[in-house]
């Protein structure tokens, strides 16, 4: 069997989008999986069936860990300084093992072969050139074909055969849901979150976002809850407390506020459990798309032609973008503030529009996703 060290530090979302191909590893190919993250990066993964092993950046004794494992091959998916540093002292140590050995005369019975490395394209300049021109010959592939094809070269490179993958909603832990009075179990602890115990169905809503100008605005939750009567769970972190206080003033006590109580693991749960999700371009949106769940991804300052969007070849997630917006996209990540100081990508939005994408969203939920 062979073993290799996955590299993915960061961020969230796309800690989740490796999660379809380290899979397809272990399963097609009886790959070990080793992945290397940053803390609670890759803690939804835990309990899943795309990992076997975790190690996070930072530990203690890290190196030592990772070199006493002898890896066949490392596959850098992020591509930092960081990662570039990882894989160059495990190669190097491979590279000590192996002259020992050649000076113990063992070599050649050992079978020992060099640690294979390969990273992936992260075509940085392309996306950079897509953001400054516009222009649609400048969009990027997925990241998720581009990971593929960084395993595929990595197999090929370990005499291995390739992987194949036709659903890329696989590899994160799979939930349970219904309680024996056929209602969904709460996320979290039942004891402090019981009051909010939803029969039947609920929907989730993504608050939060690495930057501002990815953040759905509270406008655009207004028009999204005065379209749709069902129950919420408000997820996001602490910064968006404020913002969900005052949602749920005006909705009343059919949108629960879990912001900044639910951590990871619990608001990945949520989601899995749920019916239906509405997110910016934020890691619960990737979360959605890969338990295939109805998603509404409302766009701002970036745009699904940079590579990450959520949802690869997902039928389930329907894309709100901007229109006739000769700004946008205007950055690869985001900003703190819109830089023309409209913010009309997302504030642009009619209700009726929302309306319809939910309407069918719906009808999504409806048909058994």
């Amino acid at each position: 069997m062979k073993k290799i060290l996955v590299i993915r530090l960061s961020s969230l979302g796309d800690v989740v989008l490796t999660a379809p191909v380290l899979f397809a590893l272990r399963k097609q190919l009886g790959v070990e999986v080793h992945l290397l993250t940053k803390p609670k990066m890759g803690d939804l993964l835990h309990g899943g069936a795309a990992v076997d092993k975790f190690y996070t950046w930072g530990e203690t004794g890290l190196m030592s860990k990772l070199k006493a494992e002898k890896y066949d091959g490392i596959l850098d998916l992020h591509c930092n300084f960081r990662s570039y540093w990882s894989r160059l002292i495990l190669f190097l140590y491979s590279i000590s093992q192996g002259i020992d050995r050649l000076i113990r005369g063992s070599f050649a019975s050992a079978g020992t072969k060099m640690l294979k490395v390969q990273g992936y394209e992260k075509r940085r300049f392309t996306r950079w050139l897509y953001v400054k021109t516009k222009s649609p010959q400048f969009k990027v592939s997925h990241v998720q074909e581009r990971y593929l094809d960084a395993a595929n070269q990595l197999m090929k490179g370990l005499g291995c055969g390739g992987i194949e993958i036709r659903d890329w909603s696989v590899g994160l832990p799979v939930y349970s849901g219904f309680s024996e009075d056929s209602q969904r179990d709460v996320p979290g602890d039942i004891s402090t979150f019981g009051e909010a115990n939803f029969p039947g169905s609920y929907r989730v809503a993504i608050l939060g976002g690495t930057y501002e100008t990815k953040k759905i605005p509270k406008s655009v939750w207004q028009d999204v809850f005065s379209q749709d009567n069902n129950n919420w769970y408000l997820i996001g972190g602490a910064n968006e407390k404020g913002l969900a206080l005052e949602l749920v003033a005006e909705f009343g006590n059919r949108l629960f506020d879990g912001v900044g109580i639910f951590d990871l693991e619990t608001s990945s749960r949520c989601i899995a459990l749920c019916d239906v999700v509405v997110g910016g371009d934020t890691g619960f949106s990737h979360v959605a798309a890969a338990y295939n769940k109805p998603l509404l991804l409302i766009w701002g300052s970036t745009d699904p032609g940079l590579g990450f969007a959520a949802g690869f070849e997902n039928n389930n997630v329907l894309h709100l973008l901007p229109k006739d917006l000769s700004c946008h996209p205007c950055s690869k990540l985001g900003f703190d503030a819109c830089p023309q100081g409209h913010f009309r990508c997302m504030k642009g939005y009619s209700a009726q529009e929302i309306k319809l994408l939910l309407q069918k969203l719906q009808a999504n939920s409806l048909g058994g996703h």
